[in-house]
């Protein structure tokens, strides 16, 4: 391998972390020989016998389903740790793998991280423990995200395929009878909502949100970025990239959409009070918004997110994650049957959607009972059937660059200025594309 032995998983550029040498023990087993058989008589074995895991994860979402699997396996004690969020943890991960110290058994790895783990060979391949086969288990886009270079490094847990939840009343004051199907609908009532309502705009875009931006092009039918081995594209000067980037630059010009950083007390405010009447995110975000937005029940609806072509629905994911077994767990088998049952035993899943996650298992989609829960924050509205269409609608071909933590934490420098002073998001799409294709280079990459 030439690539530089440096990669960035950090959110503050100039950090460089090194990469694992090859070859790296994972613990207390070898996951590299044995039968799937093998593998599986293993995991159990390991299940009975028991010990100590830890698990690191932000999210507050999963602590029931552990509690569940501690419950089904007591001779298993698994802590839950908050080692940081995002990059935060990933900067973790790497100093605990370097020095051999509290390296975690099992993490959550967002989508867009993992090919950079994996390059790092943090991730252990879930293939070598006979966990490959489980792939219709799982929906097509997030099996996909937990593998690069042909190898699955975990299973996916929970995905965020593009919908919008839009403020009714905003749009009945508008004059807005039904969500916008199109963005050139979205545009109209980007412009009645201003005309109607002069304090309220259509939505926000964020300047620091990379990955909200890559959603938006994903579903457009960009690709900016690609890679294969050594090999990295990165292009933002594609008809449907530019596409995507030029419609939100003129809603921005023409004072139909705020620039304004998205989590912040005031956009929460913004949200609820309606002077933002849409939020085009990702499936998880119903729970966020209801648990926040506690005063606003029966305010909101959840739509579809609006498509470029009505006669071609393709849809995007906008955030997502899956769990990894690391790199230098005391034990590996003993991960893995944690990592199996966490992911698919049906009282762990169930404990996951009641805490709001949204599945990237298969089964919970095609539910009926899960399908017809009725929201009473969204007045009554059988939201998951929308936000199962959404998923079921994710277009192929996206990729996340293999350094892709690093290209997040220098966005805002770039697109996110344009997108702060109201100019060209595409041409700070395209000062973003120059700064990630010299970074690729000076790491090894073979870059075009």
């Amino acid at each position: 391998m030439r690539l530089s032995r440096t990669l960035l998983l950090s959110a503050a550029p100039g950090i460089c972390l090194a990469l694992l040498a090859t070859g790296c023990g994972s613990g207390g087993t070898d996951g590299g020989a044995g039968s799937a058989a093998d593998r599986s008589a293993e995991i159990e074995a390991a299940l009975d016998e028991g010990g100590e895991l830890t698990v690191w994860t932000w999210s507050t979402k999963f602590e029931g389903a552990v509690a569940a699997f501690e419950k089904a396996h007591p001779a298993v004690d698994v802590e839950i740790v908050n080692a940081g969020q995002s990059a935060d943890q990933y900067t973790a991960l790497q100093n605990a793998i370097s020095s051999g110290e509290n390296i975690p058994d099992v993490a959550m790895v967002e989508y867009f991280a993992l090919p950079q783990l994996a390059l790092s060979e943090q991730l252990v391949s879930v293939e070598e423990w006979g966990l490959g086969g489980l792939e219709d288990r799982f929906t097509r886009s997030s099996w996909r995200q937990m593998t690069y270079g042909g190898t699955t490094y975990g299973l996916p847990n929970n995905t965020g395929p593009l919908i919008m939840i839009y403020n009714r009343d905003v749009f009945e004051r508008a004059g807005i009878e039904e969500p916008p199907a199109t963005w050139e609908e979205y545009a109209q009532a980007a412009e009645k909502i201003r005309e109607e309502l002069p304090d309220s705009r259509i939505a926000s875009i964020d300047p620091g949100d990379a990955g909200g931006l890559d959603s938006l092009i994903w579903q457009g039918g960009g690709r900016p970025f690609q890679h294969e081995g050594e090999s990295v594209t990165v292009d933002f000067t594609g008809e449907d990239t530019a596409k995507v980037n030029d419609y939100w630059s003129d809603l921005l010009a023409r004072d139909l959409v705020a620039a304004e950083p998205g989590w912040t007390d005031e956009w929460w405010r913004s949200l609820g009070d309606g002077s933002l009447a849409t939020w085009t995110t990702g499936a998880w975000a119903l729970g966020n918004i209801s648990s926040t937005l506690t005063d606003n029940a029966g305010d909101f609806r959840v739509a579809p997110a609006p498509v470029w072509d009505a006669g071609d629905p393709q849809n995007a994911e906008n955030g997502g994650s899956g769990f990894s077994v690391i790199e230098g767990s005391d034990d590996t088998a003993l991960a893995m049957g944690f990592l199996k049952w966490f992911s698919l035993n049906e009282a762990s899943v169930q404990e996951q959607l009641d805490a709001g996650s949204f599945p990237a298992q298969s089964a919970p989609l095609e539910d009926p009972e899960w399908l017809s829960k009725e929201f009473d924050y969204f007045g009554g509205q059988q939201a998951n059937k929308v936000l199962a269409e959404a998923s079921g609608q994710v277009a192929r071909g996206w990729q996340y660059l293999p350094y892709q933590v690093y290209a997040n934490s220098v966005f805002a420098d770039s697109v996110g200025a344009r997108i702060s002073e109201g100019g060209s998001i595409q041409a700070g799409a395209e000062e973003w594309g120059e700064q990630l294709r010299s970074y690729g280079e000076e790491q090894g990459f073979d870059v075009g």
